[in-house]
């Protein structure tokens, strides 16, 4: 790993290295203009060639979005067994909160599909070059990505009227309360109740 590490550094130099932490992972720190070759190179570099993304998650540092990419280089059967497990962590980072973007990976990593679009769904990152980039968890007349930061916590009760939002009865009590509004369990709809 340090060989491959000190290789990143020649090749990438803007590319910065984060130690690793928990589980004895390294991350790589990088920007959306230069995670295309990044990747390029980790998947099809001779040192350890990562074969798999085992994962794909995003935060919200309020200064900017973090995708990670967890890469992982599992041994092929007849492979020499010091080759073994080895993983690796890749972290995009998007400055532009009014619209965050970034290149998709999936060219790379197929399977890292689904996972982008999540990403997608709840924070709203674009990955540019995406074959499918729509929602995956949530309704496509969902307003908004609901793990940013600035997502509202608490949401108008004309709004969630509008959304058509499956709430209980217990929910649809608190929000007419905050909003100064008298409740009556007839002012339930039922298509509120679940």
């Amino acid at each position: 790993m340090n060989s491959l590490l000190a290789e990143i550094a020649q090749r990438f130099p803007e590319v910065r290295h984060r130690a690793a932490r928990l589980w004895g992972e390294p991350a790589l720190l990088v920007s959306p203009e230069e995670v295309l070759d990044l990747a390029g190179f980790l998947k099809d570099n001779e040192i350890c060639a990562f074969n798999f993304c085992r994962s794909v998650t995003g935060t919200d540092k309020t200064e900017r979005f973090e995708v990670v990419y967890n890469l992982a280089r599992l041994p092929a059967p007849g492979d020499s067994p010091s080759l073994g497990f080895e993983t690796i962590g890749i972290i995009v980072f998007a400055t532009n909160r009014a619209e965050p973007r970034m290149p998709s990976l999936v060219g790379i990593w197929p399977g890292v599909d689904f996972q982008e679009r999540e990403v997608y769904d709840m924070l709203g990152v674009v990955f540019d070059g995406h074959p499918d980039l729509r929602r995956i968890l949530l309704d496509e007349s969902f307003k908004g990505h609901p793990l940013r930061k600035d997502y509202p916590l608490i949401g108008k009760w004309e709004d969630m009227i509008a959304l058509d939002a499956h709430l209980d009865e217990n929910q649809v009590r608190t929000m007419k309360e905050q909003a100064g509004l008298k409740f009556d369990p007839d002012d339930v709809p039922p298509s509120f109740k679940q």
